[in-house]
């Protein structure tokens, strides 16, 4: 069973719902709670999470290695991942004082998740 766990102002929120039947749904919540978990927050599994905020502000990590990081957790915690066709692409920008990161996933060649960090 998976938690309804969508915040109130996300689209498609439905206060009497909770837990999620469409396995897309799932997937994609999966997604996020990997995405935006730091390693270590979760009790009995200290690697997961993928510490993303971590990444950018890192001088040390390019575009590649932030997705090896990504595809790494989806890998190991996210199977649907694989049963959808789950592709990860990442633009990593390192200005003066700004680092940015563009995740793009797409799931099917049918739906695009954005993240923006």
């Amino acid at each position: 069973m998976e938690f309804y766990i969508k915040n109130i102002e996300d689209p498609g929120f439905d206060q009497n719902s909770m837990q999620i039947d469409e396995e897309l749904s799932m997937l994609t919540t999966q997604i996020e709670m990997c995405l935006f978990t730091r390693k270590g927050e979760v009790l009995g599994d200290a690697e997961f999470g993928a510490n993303l905020e971590d990444y950018v502000y890192s001088l040390q990590y390019n575009d590649s290695m932030l997705k090896n990081v990504i595809e790494d957790q989806f890998n190991r915690y996210i199977p649907l991942a694989k049963k959808y066709n789950t592709r990860v692409s990442v633009d990593f920008l390192s200005r003066e004082a700004v680092n940015v990161a563009f995740v793009d996933i797409t799931i099917d060649n049918k739906y695009r998740l954005e993240v923006y960090i």
